[in-house]
């Protein structure tokens, strides 16, 4: 199990989101079901693949507004396809691995990859063991500047008993190799927004409004990221 103290703020410094705000973060994934952004003067993909994680305790089917709306936009998205993420376990960390490899041989070059949450982390950690094969990492809503501050405090705490010696969280937030872009929502009712931007010089961070378990269906967040992907050479239409 690797030391998780450094990944929560025991002294205060870091806020953690109002119970309020927590509870409005259900409410909003239940009714919360915005248009889709407009497309008129969005760039378009030439069908590179992108590699979408998805938060903790979720699986593919929340990022699937996410996924579609890239597919629509001449993108080629692909889910983590490893059921419900309980965190870096040593089966989910070979998984990612494995699955990182496999899209860029198939891309034909490296490939971006989006992690939601949790999944960020999870993106942010194969990035430096991949440089090569991938070339942005975007991360929505995810807490890689440690320590935060969560109500879900106790459940990964609980869940931790399982997870890998591999993942080195002293490197989360360092300097990627690669651009990267950081969404964050000041909304935010489950991770403390602060700890989700990050100071590097190759990262783009992106506030948005709305909550956090609703951030895979933000129009701003959609268009953004498409804006950030397209960027990438050989990724204007």
């Amino acid at each position: 199990m690797p030391d998780i103290s450094q990944l929560f703020d025991r002294s205060g410094a870091v806020p953690r989101p109002p119970l309020g705000r927590f509870a409005r973060e259900y409410w909003a994934l239940a009714v919360d079901r915005p248009d889709p952004p407009a497309t008129a003067t969005l760039p378009v993909g030439d069908g590179q693949i992108v590699f979408v994680l998805p938060g903790f305790l979720t699986n593919d089917s929340l990022t699937t507004p996410l996924r579609r709306f890239l597919d629509s936009r001449g993108f080629h998205s692909f889910g983590w396809d490893h059921g419900l993420n309980w965190g870096p376990t040593d089966s989910a960390l070979d998984h990612i691995r494995r699955r990182v490899v496999a899209l860029s041989d198939l891309n034909g070059g490296p490939i971006a990859i989006v992690g939601v949450s949790l999944g960020g982390l999870l993106a942010r950690n194969v990035a430096y063991e991949e440089p090569a094969r991938i070339r942005h990492v975007a991360t929505l809503a995810s807490p890689f500047r440690l320590p935060t501050a969560s109500g879900f405090e106790p459940l990964i705490r609980m869940c931790s008993a399982f997870y890998s010696h591999d993942l080195k969280l002293s490197r989360l937030a360092a300097p990627l190799p690669m651009p990267s872009t950081a969404f964050y929502t000041q909304d935010d009712g489950v991770v403390a927004w602060q700890s989700c931007r990050s100071d590097e010089p190759g990262c783009m961070n992106i506030g948005v409004t709305g909550a956090h378990m609703t951030i895979c269906r933000n129009p701003v967040v959609l268009a953004e990221l498409v804006r950030r992907l397209a960027e990438d050479k050989g990724g204007a239409g």
